[in-house]
């Protein structure tokens, strides 16, 4: 009787552990942001991160087609937000031609008072390997 008890706990255990493996080995980093200089305290769920630096990594699950924003601090992974995908006011070759556009990929944050948030907008850029003219938006508390 124990051992099948622990034959289903460990069991479960795996099973667990090759869900969440699989589902990590689905995202893929875009591009990762050393250093960046938060100036509020953010919050997202039942976390609060203190103003300072923090690394930013943008990746997208190609599975789920959802970006996501990583941040880290000290090599320690705090939290995953989901993020939105925003249109350019250009379409097509103009894209290619735009001067609103960057050429290198992009991190801008942006404090809206009116709704308490901060949103963090992430542009790929013109001369990024894969996903290029890709403009994302995550929205954090402060």
């Amino acid at each position: 009787m124990l051992y099948k008890k622990s034959f289903v706990m460990h069991l479960g255990i795996f099973l667990i552990m090759f869900l969440f493996c699989s589902a990590m080995a689905s995202m893929k980093r875009i591009y990762k942001f050393k250093d960046v200089q938060i100036p509020y305290d953010l919050k997202h769920k039942n976390s609060i991160f203190e103003k300072g630096k923090y690394d930013f990594e943008i990746m997208f699950s190609y599975t789920q087609q959802v970006w996501y924003l990583r941040l880290i601090k000290k090599g320690k992974a705090l939290c995953l937000i989901a993020g939105e995908r925003l249109p350019y006011k250009s379409f097509g070759r103009e894209r290619i031609k735009d001067p609103e556009i960057p050429i290198q990929p992009r991190l801008n944050i942006l404090k809206n008072p009116a709704d308490k948030t901060v949103n963090v907008i992430f542009e790929s850029g013109k001369k990024i390997t894969t996903y290029k003219l890709v403009r994302v938006r995550f929205k954090m508390e402060y």
